[in-house]
């Protein structure tokens, strides 16, 4: 087992996991557009390089790079990192990629004998930071190759290959669907708390006690929206909720099944775009 990996994307995300993986033991070689990005990785220990050529060489053989950018780039990060790999090396996707676009992938570096695993992680920054949710698709044989990485960034018993190519964010892409309908009930919940708060005399902060602690919805979700009103972080946020990265494919799933409650989160989503509400601030 060799611990050790290029990682491209040092943001928020990146630079959690890259700090999970050095204190793991990892020798991490990383990259990132931002200089901000690049001096916070390297105070925590990563070999910080300038371009993907630098990465590769600091590489030892039979490399693995993980690619943690915004879905949109992942195509000229691959074109341009491509080059510089070697038939068995491995790129691990760790986006939001929408899933045909890691078939096409998986296709394409296949002819170039490069191993390709697409990975769904979910989590947050606390994930990201302490142990994610992690999804992988791609080839049994590649996949157990580098369990370990996997492993090493997960919460326990926190991964799996759930299956072939392109499995890995399509998993992800329906964990959001369902993530988009939680986050519109509760939502939808609390703003009827909130609506009925003088009549009742409710306490929203004390509310979330018993949602938080051994409930049925209890949740990540729940947690963060607990924090943002314990912060006065809820009066701040525009009650509009923008179009984010994976709305696209929440459509997408639309096409799939009978989605009903998907559905209606994103209608409710766009709803707030007409006209701000409470509701959407919560979301």
């Amino acid at each position: 087992m060799k611990k050790e990996l290029g990682f491209i994307g040092l943001g928020r995300m990146g630079l959690n996991m890259v700090t999970l993986l050095v204190e793991k033991g990892y020798r991490v070689v990383g990259s990132d557009p931002s200089e901000e990005a690049r001096a916070a990785a390297r105070a925590i220990g990563v070999e910080v390089v300038s371009d993907y050529s630098e990465m590769t060489t600091a590489l030892s053989s039979e490399k693995v790079v993980w690619v943690m950018v915004p879905s949109k780039y992942v195509d000229s990060v691959l074109q341009e990192l491509i080059p510089h790999l070697n038939a068995g090396d491995t790129i691990i996707d760790g986006g939001n990629s929408f899933y045909r676009d890691s078939l096409r992938r998986h296709a394409e570096l296949k002819e170039k004998n490069i191993n390709f695993l697409d990975c769904g992680v979910s989590g947050g920054m606390s994930g990201a930071r302490h142990g994610a949710s992690i999804m992988v698709g791609g080839k049994l044989g590649v996949f157990s190759t580098h369990e370990h990485i996997f492993k090493a960034l997960a919460a326990e018993n926190g991964y799996a290959r759930v299956g072939n190519e392109g499995a890995g964010h399509f998993v992800k892409m329906i964990h959001n669907g369902i993530e988009y309908g939680m986050m519109g009930a509760i939502a939808e919940g609390v703003t009827v708390l909130n609506a009925h708060e003088a009549e009742f005399g409710i306490d929203l902060k004390e509310v979330f006690k018993p949602y938080e602690h051994e409930s049925i919805i209890s949740s990540k979700l729940v947690s963060w929206l607990k924090t943002a009103y314990e912060e006065g972080q809820i009066e701040l946020i525009k009650g509009e909720v923008p179009m984010g990265e994976t709305e696209f494919e929440m459509e997408h799933i639309t096409t799939l099944g009978d989605v009903k409650v998907l559905e209606a989160a994103l209608a409710q989503r766009k709803q707030t775009r007409e006209q701000e509400s409470y509701l959407g601030k919560l979301v």
